[in-house]
């Protein structure tokens, strides 16, 4: 509501309302001539306030971040990958404090960025920009800034990254690593690595797979929930949407399966394919038969490595491995493009080649 005062120096409004905090406020001008100029901007004013009320244009990033995560992620994502929004969150307080989010600018941004990047890995930094761009993205759509500060902001780690060496097996040792596996199927270790390995599963995953899970008439491996190893020791929905897949096995695979299955005390209470078998069992396993520090992990780029070599699309790829895009597909794997290029090019001269020799006849 507005009240009007006439002063020595000319007419003046005052407007009383309620802050986004449901604090009351004030906001007053004066030196108007007249009443009815006073009362023109007041009532420009009070519908100014009226759309900006409900949104508290002083919080912090620290505050909008908690905010944003408790709605946007936590009730869509599991646990291990809620934590990784946690981790953000100490990352937001430690480097911006009670810093405003409209006080800070793309300079100041990446100033923070660049400080960020120096003490952690590109995993860790990636995600740091991804969480904070995302949710500053709604608190622009909600405008309560006007511009997203993280676009443009260049964020990479200063801090050697895990030797590409130690990511992915060579396609012999790859082979090689699926045939002892397939000597040793009885072993839950080995039978867990074979599993990994042809079918680019995460550990999870892997522990997450039911009986009824396994589609022998239609040959695929159908992936409804992950069990969470570390904390709970109990299931737990997939990573994301995208994690709930479909994956093609051969015959070969269903057979050893079978085979495994002849050994184990199965059904057990849940049904699950996999029980008493640690992550740190199957690396050393893996370990044992490439001799170096790869881990199970390795074996899920190993896995799309080989599929893309093979000429597989990358769109099913990319699906396979239950990626929410495309483009996180492209960023892991753009390395084995480079090394298709050529051959790709090969192709591409050889279509217009016989192009050619069919038109000159």
């Amino acid at each position: 509501m507005a009240f009007y005062k006439k002063l020595s120096t000319g007419w003046q409004y005052r407007i009383s309302y309620k802050d986004a905090d449901g604090k009351f406020r004030e906001k007053s001008k004066k030196g108007f001539k007249t009443k009815a100029q006073a009362q023109a901007a007041a009532m420009e004013m009070e519908l100014f306030l009226k759309k900006n009320t409900f949104i508290n244009k002083d919080q912090s990033l620290l505050e909008y971040y908690q905010k944003w995560a408790e709605v946007y992620k936590k009730p869509h994502v599991a646990e291990r990958t809620w934590k990784k929004y946690q981790q953000t969150e100490k990352h937001i307080k430690q480097y911006f404090g009670n810093t405003l989010l409209k006080d800070i600018t793309p300079t100041n941004y990446q100033s923070i960025a660049n400080k960020f990047t120096q003490k952690y890995s590109q995993e860790t930094s990636d995600n740091f920009h991804y969480h904070i761009q995302s949710a500053v993205k709604v608190a622009v759509r909600e405008k309560i800034i006007d511009t997203n500060f993280c676009e443009g902001a260049v964020v990479k780690s200063t801090i050697n990254k895990k030797s590409v060496e130690n990511k992915y097996l060579e396609e012999h040792e790859y082979l090689n690593l699926i045939k002892i596996c397939k000597e040793n199927i009885q072993y839950s270790s080995y039978f867990t690595t074979y599993l990994a390995a042809v079918t680019g599963l995460r550990f999870g995953e892997l522990l997450g797979l039911r009986l009824e899970d396994i589609d022998k008439k239609g040959q695929m491996i159908h992936l409804k929930q992950a069990f969470d190893y570390t904390f709970t020791m109990d299931f737990i929905p997939l990573k994301s949407k995208s994690s709930e897949r479909s994956v093609p096995v051969d015959q070969q695979t269903l057979k050893l399966i079978q085979e495994y299955l002849k050994n184990q005390e199965v059904p057990n209470k849940d049904n699950r394919l996999i029980t008493s078998i640690s992550n740190t069992a199957v690396n050393k396993t893996i370990k044992k038969i490439v001799g170096r520090p790869v881990t199970i992990h390795s074996l899920r780029h190993t896995y799309a490595s080989y599929l893309i070599a093979q000429g597989v699309d990358l769109i099913s790829v990319s699906q396979i491995l239950g990626h929410e895009n495309l483009n996180i597909t492209l960023k892991i794997y753009a390395h084995q493009l480079d090394k298709l290029k050529e051959k790709n090019n090969d192709k591409i001269r050889l279509i217009f080649d016989n192009f050619g020799r069919i038109s000159d006849e």
